[in-house]
């Protein structure tokens, strides 16, 4: 101890200055990574691991979030959070996926450790991975989730995924729309929208149609007098106001508000259908450890991913979860689920040449 009877004046200043020198400057100091705190908990039995898991939690008190996920998507997650935990506060950061990349890489270089979940787009996802931000935990949650929207080492899992279609004004329809080559046709010239940053929809043409043909079907859209236009959801209110007849590569969850409104909107998901995925990670140095693993734990369960998929036009991420009829209707189709890492290797390739093929 230091601070006992009798010491001298210069062991009390040594004190002082020790502490003050531990004090953490712009972010908590590193105590024990995800993969140390998730290894006291190996081998317990659900009921005494979920004991403990939550006694840790409750101490510590606080989860930082920081994601791209729209608040009213996470909203709704952390309040039924927050209703079974009344003690553990979220705090929540919406940012863009490259300006968390930035600013938590940048962070970890100073060893500053200020977040405990990172929820992002595919295309950041190996930067972070990369850069040792985030750290590997297997939540038991995805057991019964594909193999296609987890990392295998639990870098990463899928939260929640976006369905990409079609959305037309119903009043100005031409013809039903069944296939993304359906908008080459000079019945379709001026009168239809895409995103000039929709990148993951190019990436999942690609996939599907290979290099050259999803070239051909992007220069042929520019062709036949696509208009350039930037957020989906803007997108959205223009086709329904009518300006013009259909967008492309649209969200349904994006256009699902204005559907509900009674819009008259017609929204078409073209076979495979198209699904991109958004993520979530833990990271390496979580400031609350336990209560970090135990929210992830939450995001990814079937009453958390619930409040997601009731109330929002969002594909489920595993069985049994209750969703939207527009949703109910595209459960058993086939699929393409756009891959996680390959889209965030190839992620600069494919931009450049997309926007290259909007300029010819």
């Amino acid at each position: 101890m230091c601070f006992r009877s009798g010491i001298r004046v210069w062991r009390l200043v040594f004190c002082v200055v020790v502490a003050l020198i531990a004090i953490p400057r712009g972010g908590a100091v590193a105590q024990i990574t995800i993969e140390q705190a998730a290894k006291t908990l190996d081998g317990l039995s659900d009921r005494t691991r979920l004991e403990r898991l939550e006694t840790a939690a409750r101490k510590e008190g606080r989860i930082r979030w920081a994601a791209t996920t729209n608040l009213g998507y996470a909203q709704p997650v952390m309040n039924g959070f927050k209703k079974k935990y009344p003690s553990i506060e979220v705090e929540f950061d919406r940012v863009s996926g490259r300006v968390l990349t930035d600013r938590i890489v940048r962070e970890y270089r100073a060893k500053q450790y200020n977040v405990d979940i990172l929820g992002t787009s595919s295309i950041t996802s190996l930067a972070v991975k990369e850069a040792g931000v985030v750290g590997s935990y297997k939540s038991p949650e995805t057991g019964d989730m594909n193999s296609s929207i987890k990392d295998p080492n639990g870098f990463w899992v899928t939260h929640y995924v976006h369905v990409l279609g079609i959305v037309c004004n119903k009043s100005r329809l031409k013809t039903a729309v069944k296939e993304w080559k359906d908008f080459l046709d000079p019945k379709w010239k001026g009168d239809f929208s895409i995103d000039p940053e929709r990148f993951q929809w190019f990436h999942a043409l690609r996939g599907i149609y290979g290099d050259e043909e999803a070239k051909k079907l992007i220069t042929g859209y520019v062709q036949n007098g696509a208009q350039i236009r930037r957020g989906g959801t803007l997108q959205v209110q223009l086709v329904a106001a009518g300006e013009y007849a259909c967008a492309l590569g649209i969200y349904l969850g994006s256009a699902y508000p204005t559907l509900k409104t009674g819009a008259p909107l017609a929204f078409f998901a073209p076979e495979p259908i198209l699904l991109s995925p958004d993520i979530q990670m833990i990271a390496k140095y979580p400031p609350h450890p336990y209560a970090a693993i135990l929210f992830y734990d939450y995001l990814l369960s079937t009453e958390g991913l619930s409040h997601l998929t009731r109330n929002s036009a969002l594909y489920p991420t595993r069985p049994n979860l209750v969703t939207v009829p527009e949703i109910k209707a595209l459960q058993g189709k086939p699929i393409h689920f756009i891959d996680v890492e390959d889209q965030s290797r190839n992620f600069e390739k494919n931009r450049e040449m997309y926007l290259s093929l909007l300029k010819k």
